[in-house]
């Protein structure tokens, strides 16, 4: 019960600040785009469209959401209150999942792309999501400002983006899948151009526990650095 009034609270608090706006009006970008785009390009931009949105998107909201309510003294009581921080991290998490989802779902549908995995879009859009969310509340750690936070998440960024070129193919690069941002976006591709159902559930399933790894260190991470300022 906690983790769905927690859920709501972050939504309204996105919404007041705009976050779902600037959902809309990129979102509305990306369509505009893709539409211009002839049918085979638009095979390869709109997975890395989609993909692109709920990595680089959440990773940087979450840092702006986070240091909002550090000025507004949201984070300093939240050590009277009930709420536990990993349910804190996990209402983050999940209202930008949901976010994510719909402008996934909205980007692909209008897009009118032939042949789409919904079920996989949706799974895919989640765990995407999630890993990016959860980095960017550990990177958010020790930083007061915009301006460090978006610094810190540079080396993050090609970390984790730039390894993602191994899907044009080279001998080995298949190594590259143990990096969690190439397993994302070969699952994203799967859902446009269609995947074997066992290697589907294999990235998901490696997936699902990165998120999990990554929630348990962000919770401590957050408690250390964040809500006890260790």
């Amino acid at each position: 019960m906690r983790l769905q009034h927690a859920i709501l609270a972050d939504m309204r608090f996105q919404i007041k600040h705009g976050f779902y706006l600037v959902y809309v009006i990129i979102t509305i970008m990306y369509l505009i785009i893709l539409s211009f785009l002839p049918e085979n390009i638009l095979s390869v931009a709109l997975p890395l469209v989609v993909f692109s949105d709920p990595s680089v998107l959440g990773l940087f909201f979450i840092g702006g959401i986070i240091l909002l309510e550090k000025g507004q003294g949201v984070l300093t009581v939240l050590v009277v209150t009930p709420l536990l921080s990993i349910e804190y991290i996990l209402s983050k998490v999940i209202s930008l999942a949901i976010v994510s989802v719909a402008a996934a779902l909205a980007i692909t549908w209008f897009s009118y792309f032939p042949s789409v995995n919904w079920v996989l879009l949706i799974v895919s859009t989640i765990l995407t999501s999630g890993i990016f969310t959860l980095l960017g509340i550990m990177i958010n750690a020790g930083c007061n400002t915009v301006n460090q936070y978006m610094l810190k998440t540079i080396p993050y960024m090609l970390l984790f983006i730039l390894p993602c070129f191994a899907l044009i193919g080279f001998p080995y690069s298949w190594l590259f899948t143990i990096i969690p941002s190439v397993a994302a976006l070969k699952l994203m591709m799967g859902v446009y151009h269609g995947i074997l159902w066992y290697e589907a559930a294999a990235l998901a399933v490696y997936l699902v526990i990165i998120n999990y790894i990554l929630l348990r260190v962000a919770v401590r991470v957050f408690e250390n650095k964040i809500v006890y300022q260790d």
